[in-house]
């Protein structure tokens, strides 16, 4: 066996400078040579360009885009929406590093920052009066209660995020951009996003990547995978399985970046949203919060609960719960992964399938609460019994 590093994403700005389109396309020709000759690497790219030109067309015209996936392509984007950042993030093929809600301050509209703000300020003292002495939470408070004050902001609001993905990708994903600007649901949020797709559509084109002759494009006539209209399928659970729920936009955020699972979001006609368990039992902080939160309405804040199906294998599940049943998760999605849990158990239990029971057992080591009363070994304990126990309030 031998193995030769044949191409590499680089940051070098010379070599990002010489990183054509018609480069990317040669990539892809070459790599379709291995598919139909006896010859190496070193003979296929050194053959003639005519050649290999041809093969470019010919793999464009009989729309095999897989040869044009080996070119990795990563784009520093600012200004963009969290919402359209949460429809390039629901795709499969990518890798994206997101500036965090949780740990840095955000910066919406005017009306949201005063809001935001408030709660910051009331949240840590909520925090500091339940948890007067908790070592694990002290130098947290203040992070803990950006996490929940952000659910006040506009899943509108502009973000910044690094992307990188294929060449084939970006220009699959140019069209479903192009797809999602015609707005065939008639959705109010995607109204809104307009102008931003329009935009990130016209920075695409200038990127000097995409094949705007409509050459490298999903012949599936696939597109964003995100929201659609009705998605309260049938719940079931086996081998695989798929579940409802109701979610606010921030965890769903945090939950489709598990790429093994599939994800989507239908926008229900009542608006309703989440209230912060640290303020639940609390009627007056708590009827502050629904009035305040409910007087964004009109933006979609982040903490707006949406229609949410989940899909995937049960292998996949497991991966998720020993990330997320965790004290360092955010509570709504460390919870919300638990019910899934117990969802699937219950019904693993009711069955009389051998091959059922066998997925159960493995499922079951996670129902004692955080991942490491499963087994699951933690580089840095926590010790706060709350979050071992799933019983935490913030």
């Amino acid at each position: 066996m031998e193995l030769k590093i044949i191409g590499i994403t680089s940051t070098n700005e010379k070599v990002i400078e010489s990183t054509t389109q018609e480069k990317l396309d040669l990539q892809g020709g070459h790599s379709a040579n291995i598919c139909y000759t006896q010859r190496d690497w070193e003979e296929i790219v050194n053959e003639p360009y005519e050649k290999t030109k041809n093969r470019i067309i010919g793999n464009k015209e009989n729309n095999h885009g897989s040869v044009f996936g080996h070119g990795e392509i990563s784009m520093y984007i600012t200004g963009i929406p969290k919402l359209l950042a949460m429809f390039l993030n629901n795709e499969h093929e990518y890798n994206t590093s997101e500036k965090s809600a949780r740990y840095t301050k955000m910066y919406p509209t005017e009306k949201e920052l005063i809001l935001y703000e408030k709660w910051i300020n009331i949240l840590e003292n909520k925090i500091k009066q339940v948890y007067p002495n908790e070592p694990y939470l002290e130098p947290k408070i203040h992070k803990l209660a950006m996490e929940n004050a952000r659910y006040m902001i506009s899943v509108l609001t502009p973000t910044k995020m690094e992307y990188t993905t294929s060449y084939r990708q970006w220009n699959y994903l140019y069209h479903f951009l192009i797809k999602l600007s015609q707005n065939d649901q008639n959705l109010e949020i995607i109204e809104m996003l307009k102008p931003s797709i329009q935009e990130l559509i016209n920075r695409l084109e200038k990127s000097g990547i995409i094949d705007t002759s409509h050459g490298i494009e999903d012949y599936r006539d696939r597109k964003f995978s995100l929201i659609t209209l009705d998605n309260d399928y049938l719940e079931m659970f086996g081998r695989s399985y798929s579940t409802n729920y109701m979610a606010s936009f921030a965890s769903v955020a945090q939950q489709q970046r598990h790429r093994t699972l599939d994800y989507n979001i239908s926008i229900p006609e009542e608006r309703t949203f989440i209230v912060p368990p640290i303020i639940e039992n609390d009627l007056k902080l708590k009827e502050m919060w629904l009035i305040d939160i409910a007087s964004l309405s009109n933006l979609y804040p982040q903490g707006m609960l949406v229609q949410t199906n989940e899909t995937g294998k049960y292998e996949d599940l497991i991966l998720k719960l020993q990330e997320r049943l965790c004290s360092a998760a955010q509570l709504e999605t460390c919870l919300q992964n638990y019910q899934t849990l117990l969802k699937y158990t219950k019904v693993l239990r009711e069955t009389t399938s051998d091959k059922n029971r066998k997925i159960l057992q493995e499922l079951e080591k996670y129902e004692k609460g955080a991942r490491c009363l499963s087994g699951y070994h933690c580089p840095n304990p926590c010790h706060f019994k709350e979050g071992i126990y799933l019983t935490r309030k913030i």
